[in-house]
């Protein structure tokens, strides 16, 4: 009895130890349900933040190309309703999935840019349990219009413009209006500190050397007798005037110095009085949208097509080893800075030639009778005509275009080419002047095929805009 009694109060002392052991569960229980509900609404705000921060570079990235949209239109068509209209619907093709609006969209004439704030709302699930059903994030972007203010990097352009017979009428006034729209978008109003300037080389039978005559210009000989196809001679006279060919020997394909025997002959003709082929002279870069204008709208169209002497001209006028040559305001920047950046990592220098012609390239220059040359022949300023074989010691105008283009590429300088109602194929094969056009372009989305007066336009257009594209201020 007595083990019984003593057992049985064991037992009722041990009863409350065995509640503080079932009380001390329910506490880790419940302990644990808070953690658990901590944790989740940790891990889970950091989903909906991580959804809320994804969808703000959407948005971000949405408002971007919007505004660069809005400047684009603008450069191109000088309409602030058409750049707004292209703002908003660049938006909403390109918004996030959740609610998103513009909240603001402001051009500003005045400083060149146009802004835009974007707003888009995200659905928290988790969240939503500590009462915060959902993110508002908005964005801001701007930008810059390249030409009424600058990229952060220096742009030195020239252009090589074909005035050849085959331009006359209303082709060399389509040439005139697209050369005048890229004088407008890329030359840009504040050259305080960086710079935008764009030189000219017109070129036909040859090239007008104009003020530069005088430094780069010289009479290797006084005249140059051929035989004719007939039999007899025929004598023709370098010019006197700064009309100019090639250049031969080993500087034949480079942008050498034009000093001593590297200076450019003198192009020769049936008289040493005879006016130069082209009129049109060439000009150096420049900024002054004035002086490059009036020289576009006094093209005429006259002569054969040298083509590899407006290639040639276009890269001189962009060259560095032509500085001492060249006016002071004109002199190209060093090719070394064509590899530097700027602090948005944008280069610090662009050299680009814009090649534009309408035809096959006909025409190179010869320096004596000997017979062989395929296609070469003696120019004729009065008729247009050739009257005698002779060699051309260069090789023709197109084989010279061609080699002319890769240095000017492998010295870094980006070459767009703009073919105008060029030949049709035939026999399946490309014409000689696109096969040129094409593998003289830096890339081949460089290479602008055009047919009318319209696409001519709109191809010098978006090289343009493409050179000078408006940038990212916010």
């Amino acid at each position: 009895m007595f083990g019984v009694w003593r057992a049985n109060r064991m037992q009722r002392a041990a009863a409350p130890l065995c509640g503080l052991v079932k009380n001390d569960r329910g506490s880790v229980a419940i302990m644990f349900g808070l953690t658990i509900f901590v944790l989740f609404t940790i891990v889970g705000s950091a989903v909906d933040y991580g959804r809320a921060m994804l969808a703000r570079a959407r948005l971000q990235a949405a408002v971007d190309s919007s505004v660069l949209a809005a400047a684009r239109v603008w450069q191109l068509e000088n309409s602030l309703d058409l750049a707004e209209e292209k703002a908003l619907a660049h938006f909403d093709s390109n918004k996030p999935t959740e609610p998103s609006r513009v909240v603001e969209f402001t051009p500003n004439m005045v400083d060149s840019t146009f802004t835009m704030v974007g707003e888009t709302v995200v659905r928290t699930p988790f969240l939503s349990f500590v009462n915060h059903p959902t993110i508002t994030v908005a964005t801001r972007g701007q930008a810059l219009i390249a030409g009424g203010g600058n990229a952060g990097t220096n742009l030195e352009v020239s252009l090589m413009l074909d005035v050849t017979g085959s331009m006359a009428g209303t082709k060399i006034e389509d040439l005139k209006s697209a050369a005048k729209d890229l004088i407008d978008i890329v030359v840009w109003a504040d050259q305080a500190e960086f710079t935008s300037r764009v030189a000219l080389a017109p070129f036909s039978t040859a090239v007008n050397a104009g003020a530069l005559g005088p430094s780069v210009a010289y009479n290797p000989t006084s005249s140059l007798s051929f035989k004719q196809r007939s039999g007899g001679n025929s004598t023709r006279h370098r010019t006197s005037t700064y009309c100019v060919s090639e250049r031969t020997g080993a500087a034949a394909f480079t942008d050498a110095a034009p000093t001593g025997n590297d200076r450019i002959p003198r192009a020769y003709q049936t008289s040493s009085s005879t006016a130069c082929i082209p009129s049109a002279p060439i000009v150096p870069m420049t900024s002054n949208k004035d002086t490059l204008k009036t020289v576009v709208n006094g093209f005429t169209a006259n002569g054969m097509t040298a083509g590899h002497l407006g290639t040639a001209w276009a890269w001189y006028l962009l060259s560095p080893n032509w500085a001492n040559v060249l006016p002071e305001g004109s002199k190209p920047q060093p090719y070394a800075m064509l590899q530097q950046v700027g602090e948005k990592g944008q280069p610090l220098l662009k050299k680009v030639a814009v090649l534009m012609t309408d035809g096959e390239y006909n025409q190179q220059y010869c320096n004596s009778t000997t017979g062989g040359t395929a296609g070469a022949t003696i120019p004729d300023y009065d008729t247009g005509t050739s009257g005698a074989n002779c060699k051309a010691p260069n090789g023709t105008s197109t084989k010279q275009a061609r080699d002319m283009c890769k240095a000017m590429n492998d010295a870094g300088i980006t070459v767009y080419t703009v073919g105008f109602d060029l030949p049709e194929p035939k026999g399946g094969k490309d014409a000689d002047s696109v096969v040129t056009l094409r593998g003289c372009a830096s890339e081949p989305h460089m290479f602008y095929n055009t047919k009318t007066g319209d696409e001519l336009r709109n191809a010098f257009r978006h090289i343009a805009t493409a050179i000078a594209a408006p940038i990212l201020s916010r």
